[in-house]
C-alpha cells in the first residue's frame, strides 16, 4: 500500500491531542463564562430588588424640596432610616442617593444621603450619613460620573457598570428617581463588592489548567489506541475497496459494469455499516443511472409533445395580419406572450356576417396544459354561439352554462366578448369579470371604459350578464388586455399597472394597432427587465374607421404577415 507523507495514524494522534486540549479548554471557558454570567445576573437581580424596594419608600416631592432647600425634613429622615435598614439587610458596600451635576474633574456630583449600618456608625462616631448638598470633590472621576449623568437622561431602565475603586472591585446599579411629571430628581445607586467573585474565578482558572493538562494526556493515549483498532484498520480495507470501485467505474458508460467489492468488515459498529452502505450505494447508483437514462428519454419525448401542443395552440389563434385585407372599416392586431410553454389566455376575432365583427379576449384562472385545454373549449363555444346570431350577453350566458357543466377542476374564466356593427359603429359587449378595455373616442385620448361587469364564468350556473353598448365613431380605438399586463412586476416589486398602460397608449394616439401593441410590449419589457414573467400577457387593439374606411384607406398594398408571441 502506498505510504503517504502524512499517514492517518499520525494525524489521529496529533488531532486527538489538539482536540482533547481544545475541548478541555473550551469547556473550561464555557464554564467560566457561564459562571461569570450567572453571577452577574444574580448580582443584577439582587441590586434591582433592593433599588425597587427602596424607591417605594422615597417621597420624591419631599426629597426634591430638601435638595433645593438643603434642609432635612421629617420624611427625609424616614427615608434615611429605611436606607440604613437596607444597608443592614443587604450585602452592599454602599447604597446612596446622589445628584449628577457635570463631567468636571471635581465636584461633579452632589451627595444627598447614604445608607449606614449600626456597626459603621459606632466605628465612625456620630456620623449618620453623608452631608445633604455636599459636593463630592474628586471622589468620582469624569468617566464614572458619566454613568450617573447618562442615567439621568435615560430614566426608563436600571443601568449597571463595573468600576475599580479604592474600596475594591465594585458592581454598581443605578436607577433614576422621578418626580410626578417624570423629570429626574436624583439617582439611587447601590455598590456590590465583586472581590469574592473575582477570587473564586481566579481559583477556577488555576484548577482548569491543571485538570486539562492531566486529562489531555490520559485521553490522547487511550483514544488513539481505540481509534487505531476500531477505525484505522477497517478504514484501510475500506480504502482498498473504494479505490477498486473508482478504478472500475471511471469513464464507465454501462451501468451494469459498476461493481463494488465488499471489504468484509465486521466491527459491529458504524464502520461496518459504512461498508454496507457503500455497497448499497453502488447498487443504487447502478439503478439510478438506469432510471436517469429512462427519465431523460421520457423527458425528451414530453418536451417534443409539449412543443407540438404549443404549436397547435398558436395555430388556433388568428395570427395573420392584416386579418381582413379587403375590409376598410377597421384595422386590428393582437398578440399573446405565454408565461409557460402554453398559454391560459386567448384572443379571437371573426366576422359573424358581412356587417358584424366579433371580438374576444379571455384569461383562464390557471396556466399550462389545463388552462390551454379550457381555452380551446371556451374559444370554440364563443365562436359557435356567436355564429348562431346570439347577442353578446346571451353568448356569454350560454358559454358560462356549458363551461360550468364540464368544470371538473374548479377553474374559472374571465372574458370580454363584443360584437361591432360595422355599418353604424355600435359595439355591444358583455363582461365576465374581465378587465374593462381602454377606449379612445375619435380625436380624444385613451381612458378605461366604464361598463357593467358580471361574475367570472364556469363557477355559478345560469348566470345572466348585462349588455354594454358603445357607439364608436370613425377614428376611435379600443385596446383589450389581460391581467398579466397589469401584474407585470419589476425587481422593486412594482406592478406595471393601468396608468402605465394608458400613458403608453396616449403616447401612440396616431399609431396603427400593430404599432400600439408593440409599443406597449416594449414598455413592459423595459419595465420588468430581467424579472421572470409570472402570468400570460394578451393584447388586442382595434381601430374603427367607419364604412368610408378613412383610417384604413392607408392599408392598401400591405402584405399579410404571420405574428407570433411577442
Amino acid at each position: 500500500m502506498k505510504e503517504y507523507r502524512n499517514p492517518l495514524r499520525r494525524s489521529i494522534f496529533w488531532g486527538c491531542g489538539a482536540f482533547i486540549s481544545l475541548l478541555c479548554f473550551s469547556l473550561g471557558i464555557l464554564g467560566f463564562l457561564t459562571y461569570y454570567r450567572g453571577m452577574i445576573d444574580k448580582c443584577s437581580t439582587y441590586i434591582e430588588d433592593a433599588l425597587n424596594l427602596t424607591l417605594t419608600e422615597i417621597d420624591v416631592e419631599d426629597l426634591k424640596a430638601c435638595i433645593q432647600s438643603r434642609e432635612k425634613s421629617e420624611q427625609f429622615q424616614k427615608t434615611q432610616d429605611f436606607l440604613n435598614r437596607v444597608k443592614e439587610n443587604y450585602d452592599f458596600a454602599f447604597i446612596y442617593i446622589v445628584k449628577p451635576l457635570n463631567l468636571n474633574e471635581t465636584d461633579n456630583m452632589m451627595d444627598i444621603m447614604a445608607g449606614i449600618t449600626e456597626q459603621e456608625r459606632q466605628r465612625l462616631g456620630k456620623i449618620n450619613s453623608v452631608e445633604l448638598g455636599a459636593l463630592t470633590g474628586n471622589s468620582y472621576p469624569p468617566q464614572v460620573a458619566s454613568y450617573y449623568l447618562d442615567q439621568m437622561k435615560d430614566s426608563k431602565h436600571i443601568s449597571y457598570y463595573r468600576n475599580q475603586t479604592e474600596f475594591g472591585n465594585m458592581y454598581t446599579g443605578i436607577i433614576s428617581i422621578l418626580d410626578a411629571s417624570g423629570e429626574p430628581v436624583a439617582v439611587l445607586a447601590a455598590d456590590l463588592s465583586m472581590d469574592e467573585i473575582t477570587k473564586t474565578l481566579f481559583q477556577y482558572v488555576l484548577m482548569l489548567v491543571a485538570e486539562s493538562a492531566a486529562l489531555s494526556a490520559v485521553f490522547i493515549i487511550a483514544i488513539y489506541h481505540w481509534m487505531k483498532r476500531r477505525i484505522l484498520l477497517p478504514m484501510t480495507r475500506l480504502e482498498r475497496a473504494a479505490k477498486g470501485f473508482v478504478k472500475r467505474s471511471h469513464g464507465q458508460e454501462n451501468p451494469d459494469a459498476l461493481d463494488f467489492e465488499n471489504p468484509d468488515i465486521h466491527t459491529g459498529d458504524e464502520m461496518e455499516s459504512l461498508a454496507d452502505s457503500i455497497a448499497t450505494m453502488s447498487r443504487d447508483m447502478t439503478d439510478f443511472m438506469k432510471n436517469l437514462l429512462k427519465a431523460s428519454t421520457e423527458k425528451e419525448r414530453l418536451g417534443a409533445e409539449l412543443s407540438v401542443a404549443t404549436q397547435i395552440q398558436e395555430n388556433m389563434l388568428p395570427r395573420v395580419f392584416p386579418a381582413f385585407p379587403g375590409r376598410k372599416e377597421f384595422d386590428l392586431y393582437a398578440a399573446v406572450t405565454p408565461a409557460k410553454e402554453v398559454s391560459g389566455d386567448f384572443y379571437d376575432f371573426f366576422l359573424v356576417d358581412d356587417d358584424h365583427l366579433a371580438l374576444v379576449i379571455a384569461d383562464m384562472s390557471d396556466k399550462g396544459i389545463p388552462a390551454a385545454l379550457l381555452m380551446v373549449v371556451t374559444k370554440t363555444i364563443f365562436k359557435n354561439q356567436a355564429l348562431m346570431g346570439k347577442p353578446p350577453a346571451e353568448v356569454m350566458r350560454e358559454a358560462n352554462r356549458q363551461l360550468y357543466e364540464n368544470n371538473g377542476g374548479d377553474m374559472f374564466v374571465k372574458a370580454w366578448f363584443g360584437i361591432l356593427e360595422l355599418s353604424t359603429g355600435t359595439l355591444r359587449s358583455a363582461n365576465a369579470g374581465h378587465r374593462a378595455p381602454a377606449y379612445r373616442p375619435a380625436g380624444g385620448s385613451f381612458e378605461t371604459l366604464r361598463e357593467k361587469n358580471g361574475v367570472v364564468m364556469a363557477l355559478v350556473p345560469d348566470t345572466r350578464y348585462e349588455e354594454n353598448t358603445l357607439v364608436m365613431k370613425p377614428g376611435s380605438g379600443l385596446f383589450l388586455y389581460t391581467d398579466g399586463l397589469l401584474e407585470a412586476v419589476n425587481a422593486q416589486d412594482e406592478f406595471f399597472g393601468v396608468n402605465r398602460i394608458l400613458e403608453t397608449l396616449n403616447e401612440n394616439l396616431s399609431a396603427r394597432p400593430t404599432q400600439i401593441v408593440r409599443a406597449v410590449k416594449k414598455r413592459v419589457t423595459g419595465f420588468v427587465k430581467d424579472t421572470a414573467q409570472s402570468n400570460d400577457m394578451t393584447m388586442l387593439s382595434v381601430t374603427f374607421s367607419g364604412v368610408d374606411g378613412a383610417e384604413n384607406g392607408k392599408r392598401g398594398g400591405v402584405n399579410p404577415v404571420k405574428t407570433s408571441a411577442l
